[in-house]
């Protein structure tokens, strides 16, 4: 651990680590009195913070300066104009230990709202969390912690209240585990896994570091379409297939992994899915439509 934390825990009047507090050092703190953040709670106890009742609404992260985050959210922010990268629109403020300041973004589900909930957004959300891993990947940076949590999305109000911030765009977070790598996607062998959200397979522990990203991101996909049946609505039977290609059938390669497909691969292939959905939902709601009419005039 680096000196000066993370974690920074703040304590009860009885000496208790308090985790959903946040610690005097941060409330105290020069730089989050001068830009008037009033740190609610904490998202990651002695982490990650959050001002969820302002408005604009912030989210302050402690840098592990052991990890290799800095460095990396250097790279990605120099590109931030990049239409391709999903890199939140943040600030690293560095007088003295090292604090992530960025806005306050909702739950990647949030964009799968009732009206919004349709195989066209479903499928649009899929391409932007694969845009947003190949763009990672084309510098040679694997994440190695894909998950839900870890990806977050902006609404027409955060637009309104961050510059920098696009409405309905899906954005990547938390650096913490990722590496810099040597070689690139196809190339590079499997790696020792840090400690991750999603558990490996057949308690494997080495991965081809991209193969890893791009299992995990099939399980992100399946979660959201957890979330995506409402009033009748099915989830399209692409999307299912789509997930279980992602997942693979791991065979526990050493060198580079050929189990499932590449992030380029994946978002060249949900780019051409794009355009067919609308077709492919008309034909699959016809056919539901035939089927059950044809069922009703059967006699019993």
């Amino acid at each position: 651990m680096s000196s000066g934390g993370p974690p920074w825990f703040a304590y009860d009047p009885d000496g208790e680590i308090w985790f959903g507090g946040v610690p005097d050092r941060l409330l105290r703190h020069p730089e989050i009195l001068r830009r008037g953040i009033k740190l609610t709670d904490a998202l990651k106890p002695g982490i990650v913070f959050r001002a969820g009742l302002d408005d604009p609404a912030f989210v302050v992260k402690v840098i592990d300066t052991d990890t290799e985050e800095i460095q990396i959210y250097d790279r990605l922010l120099s590109g931030i104009r990049s239409p391709l990268n999903h890199t939140v629109p943040a600030e690293i403020y560095r007088d003295g230990h090292p604090l992530l300041i960025m806005p306050y973004l909702c739950n990647l589900t949030r964009l799968l709202l009732d009206e919004d909930r349709t195989p066209a957004r479903l499928i649009d959300i899929f391409y932007q969390l694969a845009e947003a891993l190949e763009y990672l990947h084309s510098l040679r940076i694997a994440h190695l912690d894909v998950c839900h949590d870890n990806f977050v999305a902006a609404l027409p109000e955060d637009e309104r209240s961050h510059p920098g911030v696009v409405a309905r765009r899906v954005y990547m977070i938390d650096f913490g585990t990722s590496r810099q790598l040597t070689f690139g996607p196809g190339v590079h062998n499997a790696i020792t896994l840090p400690p991750t959200q999603i558990p490996p397979p057949n308690g494997l522990k080495h991965f081809d570091p991209y193969s890893w990203d791009v299992y995990c991101l099939g399980y992100v996909f399946e979660d959201l379409m957890e979330t995506y049946p409402f009033d009748g609505k099915r989830v399209p039977w692409i999307a299912q297939r789509v997930a279980r290609w992602l997942i693979g059938k791991e065979r526990g390669c050493y060198t580079a992994c050929l189990c499932r497909p590449t992030a380029r691969t994946v978002r060249q292939v949900l780019s051409v899915i794009c355009l067919l959905v609308p077709v492919l939902d008309l034909c699959e709601r016809v056919y539901f439509s035939v089927r059950s009419r044809l069922c009703a005039d059967v006699p019993t």
